[in-house]
């Protein structure tokens, strides 16, 4: 009887314990996959939007890799982050690039999964999107989607979580 109530004890300590990280928000995207479907391929890389790199100390191209940036200013440039897990989403945050042509970046859609989280409106430096805690998502990819014939490139896209969740959970 003592051994099942001490496995019990220890079990609920372990649940207790999993529920409080899972719980915790914290950056889930950083050093997550990334992809692009149109590539500059001159060290532009989608991945330095999860390096957790945002700052730089220089304005021109060549001294400044630590935005991404599309190959062309095609209709449809997309770049996504796979978070690796089911994870509730809070906030998306996403920095704009600081020395030219912030303007590009307006129209552009950000999903988590299908799910369309906002449209940036207005050129600005950051663009937060916070998630209604009533209202909670649940996502195990982020999209940032620009429809418009314009070049795609940021300096780097936050996602703020919660996780990771199974594919069987019950969401609360």
């Amino acid at each position: 009887v003592a051994k099942v109530s001490e496995t019990q004890t220890t079990v609920s300590t372990i649940k207790y314990r999993q529920q409080n990280w899972m719980s915790e928000i914290r950056l889930i995207s950083l050093y997550k996959m990334t992809e692009e479907n149109n590539r500059h391929g001159q060290g532009f890389d989608s991945d330095l939007v999860t390096d957790g790199e945002f700052l730089h100390s220089s304005t021109t191209d060549v001294n400044m890799r630590t935005y991404s940036s599309t190959g062309s200013a095609a209709q449809n440039n997309k770049l996504w982050i796979k978070l690796g897990g089911i994870f509730r989403i809070h906030k998306i945050k996403i920095w704009n690039i600081r020395h030219c042509c912030r303007e590009r970046l307006v129209g552009s859609h950000i999903f988590a999964d299908d799910k369309l989280i906002g449209t940036v409106i207005e050129s600005l430096y950051t663009y937060d999107y916070t998630i209604a805690d009533n209202d909670p998502i649940y996502a195990s990819s982020i999209t940032l989607h620009q429809p418009l014939a314009l070049h795609l490139h940021i300096l780097e896209m936050q996602v703020w979580g919660s996780g990771p969740f199974g594919t069987d959970d019950k969401f609360a």
